[in-house]
């Protein structure tokens, strides 16, 4: 079990559930308390398990390479030299997604800082968030729902770390 799973077994249900039914959205907002990071690594593993059940098993090559991060169908998109990102990134972000995945069905985008989009970067985003590949996915970290354009929230599904216990059907649904 990861430290992400320990936090908060509510949206680790919920992740789960979408995961083994197929349901798992394509881009999530991560909000709350907590490590966003390992829980936006713990969802890219779920995206990329190998597992016939129990996704994302962590313990299948590619889980295992999602959470030692070095799968090369997972992007961490951050710059820690710079407190925005340059629009330059994002468009070769843009470019990169219509690649298609390396080793898993999916390529995913790891957003562990959504303080550093400006809104110029969320709108170069949006139609790639919008009308991208079907194997492109999404997992923004925020500190509140609202350091994102409602376009692209629009187009998420919000996970809250610290939300309050939901029954096993409101997680289903939630994800």
């Amino acid at each position: 079990m990861t430290q992400a799973e320990n936090h908060n077994s509510t949206w680790v249900k919920a992740i789960r559930a979408a995961a083994q039914h197929g349901r798992l959205s394509h881009a999530v907002i991560l909000t709350g308390e907590g490590d966003k990071v390992q829980a936006a690594r713990y969802i890219a593993a779920a995206h990329l398990c190998r597992a016939e059940s129990g996704r994302p098993c962590l313990q299948c090559n590619a889980c295992r390479k999602v959470l030692d991060r070095i799968h090369p169908d997972v992007t961490e998109v951050q710059d820690s030299e710079r407190k925005e990102l340059p629009v330059e990134t994002i468009r070769a972000l843009r470019q990169d997604a219509y690649i298609r995945p390396n080793e898993g069905r999916r390529k995913v985008y790891l957003f562990t800082d959504c303080a550093q989009l400006n809104e110029r970067d969320q709108n170069v985003l949006l139609k790639i968030v919008e009308e991208g590949p079907p194997y492109a996915a999404f997992v923004f970290c925020a500190d509140a729902v609202h350091a994102l354009l409602p376009t692209i929230r629009s187009r998420c599904v919000e996970l809250r770390m610290d939300a309050p216990p939901l029954d096993a059907q409101e997680g289903e649904a939630a994800a």
